[in-house]
């Protein structure tokens, strides 16, 4: 009897191939081939014209005795030798110039969207013929702005994503003003570096303060806050309807009557950074937060990506920072366990910062919150 055709599974095929070992060697062979374009001198309008140049002066000039082809390809294989000697030669004696460099070691903090100088510079190469430098980043979501200054590039960076990082790492382009040749190399260097999140906006926005009622005796080891009268001064957001024209009238103060007794802000407060796609305006809030001291005097703030809780406002900042690097399986993963751990014993209310657009984390975050129904309140923003 004949055997039957086996079909392999695909799905067992489909895990062989995108298993880690077959991710290594596509990441190994991306960067190689990376590297090895960035080092080979030639582009392609450089290769485009340097083989058109050849087969003009070889074929056409030379052995077809053609006047005008012999002239073009003489000049546009002069132009490639020409162009591609000054640009190795410039890469190879810049590539050990910055070798030798002595780095700044001052840490760098920068809040994203600002433009700020950072102390790197390159020669303008003026004095060298047809060739120009250029250099970016190693980091995406970095604009490089270079100024020229007294024969000099002065590098200004404008960074659009928080971030924290132990180097810094920039691809250095020696190039011909033709486009025909290109040389690469990347220079390295160690320095703390940290982007915070931009309040953008928010800075002018007025935060209005969540108010709790209070007793009518306070305690007598706590401090005695709020006004033992039935009315107060007019906040923004107060409803209109308990506001006392009466006493606007007479002393044009705007008042409001109040139905507790004692009022104080409500201190204890747990808050969590959710990251994910389009998450920059979220972190940018959880920083007026904290910031403002809007979340009271006993607050905790978490991140993604991030075992460590803050309860201060450096601390706060730096995981803000240091969230940029949680991974998609990390989006709303740890909130579950940030409100079993980290909550205070009596919380006063749960904030979420989630991104703008919804992802893999919003799952995630819907399940924490009904299992955390009927114990907090949680409410996102």
């Amino acid at each position: 009897m004949p055997q039957p055709l086996a079909i392999p599974n695909q799905s067992a095929l489909s895990k062989k191939l995108s298993g880690p070992r077959v991710t290594r060697v596509r990441q190994f062979v991306s960067r190689a081939w990376t590297r090895a374009r960035e080092v080979f001198p030639f582009t392609w309008l450089g290769i485009f014209v340097a083989t058109g140049s050849v087969i003009a002066l070889v074929y056409f000039g030379i052995q077809r005795i053609d006047l005008p082809l012999l002239v073009v390809g003489a000049v546009g294989a002069a132009m490639a030798v020409l162009c591609l000697l000054a640009t190795s030669i410039t890469a190879t004696a810049l590539y050990f110039s910055e070798r030798k460099r002595v780095y700044s070691t001052e840490p760098l903090a920068l809040e994203c969207g600002s433009r700020r100088r950072t102390g790197f510079s390159m020669p303008s190469l003026w004095y060298v013929p047809f060739v120009r430098i250029r250099w970016k980043w190693s980091a995406k979501e970095i604009d490089v702005a270079l100024r020229k200054d007294r024969g000099r590039l002065h590098e200004d960076i404008i960074p659009y994503r928080r971030g924290v990082a132990d180097h810094i790492e920039r691809s250095i382009t020696i190039e011909d003003v033709f486009g025909l040749t290109s040389v690469t190399f990347r220079a390295r260097e160690s320095r703390q570096v940290r982007f915070t999140p931009s309040m953008g906006a928010l800075k002018s926005v007025h935060v209005v303060r969540s108010m709790s009622g209070g007793q009518d005796i306070s305690h007598p080891d706590a401090p005695a806050d709020g006004e033992r009268i039935d009315m107060r001064y007019y906040n923004p957001g107060d409803p209109i309807r308990f506001v006392l024209w009466k006493v606007y009238a007479k002393s044009r103060d705007l008042v409001v009557r109040t139905p507790e007794r004692a009022i104080s802000p409500v201190r204890q407060t747990v808050a969590y950074l959710v990251t994910g796609e389009g998450d920059e305006a979220a972190a940018g809030a959880a920083r007026v937060a904290v910031d403002s001291g809007v979340l009271g005097t006993d607050w905790v703030l978490g991140t993604d990506g991030s075992s460590d809780y803050a309860k201060s406002k450096t601390l706060a900042l730096d995981i803000l920072a240091r969230s940029a690097n949680a991974t998609e399986a990390d989006c709303g993963a740890g909130l579950n366990a940030f409100l079993q751990r980290a909550t205070p014993a009596s919380v006063g209310r749960a904030v979420v910062f989630v991104p703008a657009r919804p992802g893999p984390w919003l799952d995630k975050v819907i399940a924490a919150a009904r299992m955390r129904a009927g114990q907090n309140r949680l409410f996102r923003r």
